[in-house]
């Protein structure tokens, strides 16, 4: 964990009287732009790290819990994110909240935001209260004591209840009663499995989407048509184990995008911030942006995963002589080269993590912004970083390594792409925007 180095280099009072002269009658009333702009342009406002510390702290948690395998774990993201961002927002209410509106102009920055952050993980991870209530008191050693320390402990607290009220009953550890298939298609278990995995995640009530099959796909190709014997073709060639006929080249794609992007995608733009500094309030509308973004890719893909029940690779390549399809052949002994996640192929869960992530971080950086990141899943011996000329580019290697992977089908991760682009832009349309009465005020660099 990075040790905080954001630093408060004026005193509270300055930024308290500048806090106190913004025309805030409400939360949603009329701002006058220089005015917060004077404030955004206070030191506390201009450090990002806190957001970057507490979201290290959210997935290394998460990751020692359950490795972000359950909707538990991943949903303590999106709740975190958003109480730091409605925090901050009754600060200086440019964007709309997502759960707690309120306006609280006297409360200091990071004393709010930290408190928000510690009060959510603590109640989430209570086994990890030791390590979250070191991190937010790092934070706070550095806001010098007072009303605005106070009232920013308030108002973190007061959005982390809200958000935690909110999310309460929300489903997420539901159970779905699902029976496996024996006819040609039908998912089962695949070795060492014996349990599918999500099979009530549907039940979940997402963060943004209006239903869990707002994005739906269509189905996978049946099993006697073209394109399924295509596409059983490829990964069969291209995905099984120690494949002659893969290049190094592809297998380390397969390995190095092992890792989520439920990882990878704060761990790009925590680096990108670091590097080039960005506003603490934009940043914690991104980080939630991307945690819901996340969170409501597994709820719809999972819906999608048991609506169609599809079978792996590895089944249907073995099974091959079963399918109807004359232009399919069985392989009884066929492995794929990673070991096959315990639930259904269609559509790929990466793939539409990948894509709506990707959107996510092109409408904050831009549509041309380059990809490179160091993953923790790159085979010992082998380069951790991979650099790409654009994110688009990083989704395409991200998607068919589940190819290589002997994971997927073309069709699957291909439908998983289209979900994520659809969801991200509806994401886009209807979270956290830019309130009418803000157009005007800009974030300092």
């Amino acid at each position: 964990m990075n040790t905080p180095t954001h630093r408060i280099s004026r005193p509270v009072s300055a930024a308290s009287a500048c806090l106190a002269a913004l025309t805030l009658g409400t939360a949603t009333a009329a701002m006058d732009a220089d005015q917060a702009e004077r404030l955004l342009a206070q030191p506390e406002f201009r450090d990002a790290t806190l957001v970057l510390d507490w979201s290290e702290m959210a997935i290394d948690t998460a990751l020692e819990a359950d490795g972000f395998q359950t909707l538990y774990s991943n949903r303590a993201g999106p709740m975190m994110h958003l109480a730091m961002h409605d925090a901050l927002n009754a600060i200086v209410p440019v964007f709309e909240p997502y759960a707690h509106d309120a306006n609280e102009p006297g409360a200091h920055p990071v004393a709010a935001a930290s408190q928000a952050a510690h009060d959510v993980l603590a109640a989430e991870f209570p086994d990890h209260a030791e390590e979250i209530a070191g991190l937010h008191a790092d934070w706070l050693a550095r806001v010098p004591e007072g009303a605005a320390r106070e009232s920013g402990r308030e108002l973190g607290a007061r959005a982390a209840a809200v958000i935690l009220s909110k999310r309460d009953g929300d489903g997420h550890d539901s159970d779905g009663d699902f029976t496996p298939g024996d006819a040609p298609g039908a998912y089962r278990a695949t070795p060492p499995h014996d349990t599918p995995i999500g099979t009530g995640w549907a039940a979940t009530e997402p963060f943004a989407m209006d239903a869990a099959d707002q994005f739906r796909p269509g189905p996978p190709p049946a099993v006697d048509s073209a394109r399924y014997a295509e596409d059983l073709a490829e990964v069969k060639r291209l995905g099984g184990k120690e494949s002659p006929e893969r290049t190094d080249e592809q297998t380390h794609v397969g390995y190095w995008w092992a890792e989520y992007t439920t990882v990878g995608y704060p761990d790009f733009a925590g680096a990108r911030i670091a590097e080039e500094g960005t506003h603490l309030c934009p940043t914690a509308r991104l980080f939630a942006l991307l945690a819901v973004d996340n969170f409501d890719a597994l709820v719809s893909a999972w819906d999608a995963k048991y609506e169609y029940a599809y079978w792996r690779p590895r089944t249907a390549i073995r099974s091959a002589d079963l399918d109807g399809n004359p232009d399919t052949s069985a392989d009884p002994d066929w492995e794929p080269e990673m070991t096959t996640p315990p639930h259904p192929d269609y559509p790929a869960a990466l793939s539409t993590l990948c894509a709506g992530g990707a959107e996510i971080l092109k409408n904050a950086f831009g549509p041309d912004v380059a990809f490179s990141r160091v993953s923790g899943s790159a085979p010992e011996g082998t380069a951790d970083t991979r650099e790409y000329d654009t994110i688009d580019a990083a989704v395409d290697s991200c998607t068919f390594s589940r190819i290589y992977n002997g994971f997927h089908f073309r069709a699957g991760l291909e439908a998983g792409v289209e979900m994520g682009r659809d969801r991200a832009a509806h994401i886009l349309d209807t979270q956290l925007l830019r309130r009418p009465e803000a157009a005007g005020i800009t974030f300092p660099d």
